[in-house]
């Protein structure tokens, strides 16, 4: 490599620079090949080229070069020439200019690049297939081939990495390490498996842009390459069978073909290359954008891939990181356990809530929460405020779910980790679960500790969660989240700044007062909400912050801040979420530490929080008098700076009452903050005391226990390799948290407020399907939903004929009841139905629990048989009309003038009438009974019979149902068919049920009342599988065998077990499962009628008051039932509470 220094006039333009290189060099123009090289690094260098080759090449090279970390333009020339055949030249030059900027040319060997997956066997049809095997023949294996160096390993040296064995250029591979932009091939190099043997080859022919053909690919032999462009090159390896090694045993080299880098493709630029090349990226930033790494893919290759490589190459790298998303969930209790292995004292569990899935052809768990929280950071917490912060973000991966996060914060103000958890979602059963882990594995029993969140249903609820042994927790809310509710109310920056203002505030008369202001500029809603969250100001105003549990934070944005830091790995797979957080908090551990060393070394002995508050406080003390007052003096009254006016009046000033022995000051800052203030601080230097003792300043704020909260020490868990073995549980994760959205998969959450009120989350109902489900429409929204038409088709027409063939299939009691009628279909009874049925337990959620359609329902109604292999196999693909006359033997036409915009997709009746002659039903055919016979047609208006018969499902209980039909005294003296009960030991079994593309998971363990039987509390979870659901007719799917896609469910048909339909304990009341149910579920569908019940009618009588809910009923309209019905419920309940 030569570097030479060329002194310019001024910035050279692009054609000056072609023009000295072509006059020092005396090349012509297509000879030269000019490149940019920068620095793109941050914490250590990382250079990367720039092809120029124009002036607008040039421009932005150097735009980009002024933006990079050393601004020095540096230029590589290629200088290609041909003084004779098969021989290639290359220099290398440095050229600074006039005005200091240094401009590199470097010349060097380029080798090439190709297209397709590196470990694919490529046929070449240039040369014979035996021309490897006579060059090996006539090569001696301990000479070195043309073109080849000398080795300079030793025989037995070991290259175990490929990125090692490329040493010599300036280029940075994935791993952040200085690696060869000129790789060099050495006869003796070793690699440790085959697959780091192709990537090796592969990476450098991509950086040369030479790409070759496999001509052999034999892993347990060799693995032989040759120049895909027809030069001399090529490369010999083979398998070391005493070490599993591979051996390079020859190579010729250079190449004397041209590049390839003109065509902008590659053979071996593939996906899963591209995927290690950018490990480094992804593992700094698992969010990094596929347009961001197409950019960077083209600055390291020169090669522009399409998006969908590179996202390709995306999911490689993180598989190779952190394993594939679904394999993920199952190294999460091998991490764990290694961490723990090393770090003793890890505390983490699993929770599967119960369920469990198939999994090629096992069930097994699901990882549906799991939570971990190491003993450094609970051993931290014991040195911290007893305040903490929790909040949760979403996890924006392949699955679904929500990382949740505790933290609390030091004397510095730095967020101190304490405890993580993958759940779900955010509701009411995963934050009791997390926060109760919480307490018990880092709060601990022995202090109270303040919590401080956002206003989340799941929240509230957890913070009234009893724990024997442990005291209770407080809880207290982020006062920006609270000041966020008012722009629902009124959006006015003015009004959220008073809001806010107002919660600051220390004491009663400073909030009565900015209370006055504030309820000025509302409006009537923004007054109505504020007046009902007076009851619970101790939650949100500073100054009713009785013992101080606050001490002085009044916001989450700790939490926020820290999952600011781990929004860039909400991509990961949970694996590498858990890595990343053992990583992080170690980092926070090491530094943080030193620094409150170097700190304490100083001198400086308060923490940040304390120090800034105390210096400003003592200034003001300056200004303040102090008056003693009692024998003991230990209070005082502290007079603050007033000032006075022109004629000599003194005002402003206010008087403070400070007691040294209570610590206390009317100003309520050293019981709110449990620190001085300044009115303190005037009567302790009145009094001679060191205002900084620990009987008036919380140690808490000290340096030194900045030091004890930091001073623990983690411990590497080193890699796989080493981990003991893990021989627990196998999880999985749940597929109805997969994402099945086509496209962008959501990183951002936006939302018009911070924190509304959030409506109760039901842990038995799944946001997927809760979004557009009918009931939340009614009961969240308050929409005013319609009545569904029920579609109901005539049944064909009777033919004798059909009954020996369906009586031999099972089939001939529901044949004849449906050839003697249907019952009437009442479209608003069954809308009301619809709106209770939940697909994520496959039963409608009543008010007093789930009910279902089960096989016992089907065998003594329809006379089904149960028993029988799964209705599904191959569905055929021909035209309908030669399906038609294969089995019956008649085509039928063709649309008529061949116009086929009219599809249809089966005869028509009128066709069969006239093709086939109507065969008349004889009087003997048996008959069978129908209750609904007798039922007569539902007459009305439908829109009123629909909010009628929902009405009547949100106030029903459950001694107003007939839990066992089919033993009422009326049906004891029918004869029902021997197919009612032939099969009912499969009454009760749990098992998908199938045709072709549907599978639904009969579910009757959630419905054993229907059976007479006790329901448990709370049943077994199933997961009935979000992707079944999206399977219907409407879409098209390249498997035509429902067997091969069913195979699983198939495999749970045919092992199911049966089981008595009488055995279980008999149901009783059971107040249990009502009180789990009522908060699992949405159990009323009527939203509240009214949000003034009763209102004032304008009169001189006060008494006289006027229901508005009589008004309206007496203009006409419909009463809605339940809604009322709840509310007197709720008030008569309320009333006998307030009487004793």
């Amino acid at each position: 490599m030569n570097e030479s220094i060329e002194i310019f006039d001024g910035p050279p333009s692009f054609s000056d620079l072609v023009d000295r290189v072509m006059t020092k060099y005396g090349c012509r123009v297509d000879e030269i090949s000019l490149r940019g090289r920068f620095d793109c690094g941050k914490a250590r260098a990382h250079y990367v080229l720039m092809k120029l080759a124009s002036d607008a090449n040039w421009k932005h090279y150097k735009d980009v070069v002024h933006e990079a970390n050393v601004a020095c333009l540096e230029v590589i020339v290629e200088i290609v020439r041909m003084p004779g055949p098969n021989v290639v030249m290359r220099e290398e030059v440095t050229v600074v200019n006039h005005n200091g900027t240094q401009e590199s040319e470097m010349l060097h060997h380029v080798l090439g690049e190709t297209e397709r997956d590196f470990d694919l066997a490529i046929a070449n049809d240039d040369f014979p297939n035996n021309f490897f095997e006579r060059d090996e023949a006539n090569i001696d294996v301990d000479n070195v081939s043309m073109g080849s160096e000398d080795c300079e390993l030793e025989e037995d040296g070991d290259i175990s990495m490929v990125h090692k064995a490329i040493c010599e250029s300036s280029m940075v591979n994935a791993e952040g390490t200085s690696i060869g932009e000129s790789p060099v091939i050495k006869k003796g190099m070793k690699f440790n498996s085959l697959e780091e043997l192709k990537f090796f080859l592969a990476d450098y022919a991509v950086r040369l842009h030479r790409p070759f053909s496999v001509v052999h690919s034999d892993k347990n032999l060799r693995y032989n390459v040759m120049c895909k462009q027809g030069c001399h090159w090529r490369v010999w390896s083979r398998l070391i069978s005493s070490t599993g090694q591979w051996r390079i045993s020859n190579v010729v080299q250079p190449h004397t073909c041209r590049s390839s880098q003109p065509k902008r493709e590659h053979v071996q630029c593939t996906a899963k290359y591209l995927g290690r090349r950018i490990l480094g990226i992804i593992r700094k930033d698992s969010e990094t954008s596929v347009p961001s790494l197409v950019e960077s893919i083209f600055i390291f290759s020169g090669y522009r891939v399409k998006y969908s490589k590179a996202w390709r190459a995306k999911q490689h790298a993180v598989a190779l990181l952190w394993g594939d998303w679904k394999e993920s969930y199952g190294m999460v209790p091998r991490v764990l356990s290694a961490i723990t292995y090393y770090n003793p004292g890890v505390k983490w569990w699993i929770d599967s809530c119960g369920m469990m899935v198939p999994d090629n052809g096992v069930l097994k768990h699901i990882l549906q929460r799991v939570f971990w929280c190491f003993p450094q950071c609970s051993e931290a917490f014991q040195h911290c405020r007893p305040v903490i912060l929790v909040d949760g973000t979403f996890l924006t991966g392949k699955y679904k779910g929500t990382l949740m996060i505790a933290v609390a914060v030091d004397p510095e103000q730095q967020i101190v980790p304490l405890a993580f958890a993958l759940v779900e979602s955010e509701n009411n059963e995963s934050w009791s679960w997390f926060m109760k882990l919480v307490r018990v594995n880092v709060l601990g029993p022995s202090r109270i500790v303040c919590m401080i969140s956002d206003r989340h249903h799941g929240l509230l609820n957890c913070a009234r969660d009893h724990i024997d042994g442990f005291p209770p927790l407080v809880h207290r809310w982020c006062m920006r989240h609270f000041a966020a509710n008012m722009s629902r109310r009124q959006k006015s920056k003015g009004v959220i700044g008073k809001l806010k203002l107002l919660c600051t505030v220390h004491t009663e008369s400073e909030f009565r007062e900015k209370l006055e202001d504030l309820v000025k500029d509302l409006n009537d809603d923004a007054k109505e909400w504020l007046k009902g969250e007076m009851r619970d100001k101790d939650k949100w105003a500073q100054a009713f912050d009785e013992g101080g549990m606050r001490w002085g934070i009044m916001t989450t944005n700790f939490s926020e801040s820290i999952n600011g830091v781990f929004k860039g790995i909400r991509s990961r797979p949970v694996a590498g979420i858990i890595e990343y957080t053992f990583e992080k908090c170690n980092a926070y551990f090491v530094n943080r530490w030193g620094k409150a060393r170097d700190m304490l070394d100083q001198g400086y002995r308060i923490g940040q929080v304390a120090d800034n508050y105390l210096s400003e406080a003592e200034l003001r003390s300056v200004h303040h008098l102090a008056d003693p007052y009692g024998p003991e003096r230990m209070v005082y009254s502290i007079r603050s700076y007033g000032s006075t006016n022109i004629g000599g009046e003194s005002h402003g000033g206010r008087h403070y009452r400070v007691d040294l022995h209570e610590v206390s000051c009317t100003c309520n800052v050293p019981q709110l903050l449990h620190l001085p203030c300044s009115h303190f601080i005037t009567a302790c230097k009145a009094r001679g005391l060191n205002f900084e003792s620990p009987m008036y300043l919380s140690p808490l704020y000290s340096r030194e226990h900045t030091i004890k909260i930091w001073e623990s020490s983690f411990q590497p868990y080193l890699d796989p390799s080493q981990w003991t073995a893990y021989e627990g549980v196998g999880y999985v994760p749940n597929p109805n948290l997969m994402r099945n959205k086509v496209g962008r998969w959501k990183k951002k959450r936006f939302t018009g407020e911070m924190d509304v009120m959030a409506a109760p989350g039901y842990p038995l109902l799944e946001a997927a399907y809760d979004l557009h489900h009918r009931a939340h429409h009614l009961a969240d929204n308050n929409e005013n939903l319609t009545p569904l038409r029920a579609r109901v088709h005539s049944p064909l027409r009777w033919d004798e004929r059909y009954a020996q063939y369906l009586q031999r299939a099972g089939f001939l009691d529901i044949a004849v009841q449906v050839v003697g009628g249907l019952p009437p279909m009442d479209g608003p009874l069954l809308t009301a139905m619809v709106d209770r049925w939940r697909p994520e337990t496959h039963t409608f959620h009543m008010p007093f629990g789930e009910m279902t359609i089960t096989m016992q329902d089907a065998a003594m109604i329809l006379g089904l048989p149960l028993h029988g292999l799964p209705v599904t196999g191959i569905i055929q693909n021909e035209n309908w009309r030669d399906m038609v006359e294969m089995h019956i033997g008649i085509r039928p036409p063709e649309p008529e003038g061949g116009d086929s915009s009219k599809k249809t997709s089966g005869v028509s009746s009128a066709w069969l009438r006239e093709h086939f002659e109507p065969w008349h039903r004889h009087d003997s055919l048996p008959t069978f009974y129908h209750v609904w016979k007798h039922v007569r047609p539902v007459r009305g208006n439908p829109d009123r019979r629909y909010r009628a018969y929902t009405n009547e499902f949100d106030v029903l209980t459950q001694y107003q149902v007939e839990w066992k039909p089919y033993d009422r005294q009326q049906l004891s003296d029918i004869v029902f068919s021997p197919m009612c009960y032939r099969d009912r030991e499969l009454w009760r079994c749990t098992t998908p049920m199938i045709m072709y593309f549907v599978v639904e998971f009969h579910m009757p363990h959630r419905v054993m009342r229907q059976f007479g039987r006790m329901q448990p509390c709370p049943p077994l979870e199933l997961s009935t599988s979000q992707q079944l659901h999206s399977i219907d007719r409407r879409k098209r799917y390249k498997e035509n065998d429902w067997r091969v896609k069913h195979d699983r469910y198939i495999h749970m048909w045919n092992n199911k077990e049966g089981c008595d339909p009488e055995g279980g304990p008999y149901w009783r009341p059971n107040n249990e499962y009502i009180r789990w149910y009522c908060t699992s579920t949405r159990t009323k569908v009527k939203p509240s009628w009214t949000n003034v019940p009763i209102e004032d009618v304008p009169s001189e009588d006060d008494a006289d008051i006027a229901d508005a809910y009589d008004t309206v009923t007496r203009h006409g309209t419909q009463p809605e039932r339940a809604p009322l019905h709840d509310y007197m419920g709720q008030q008569l309940a309320r009333l006998s509470n307030e009487a004793g």
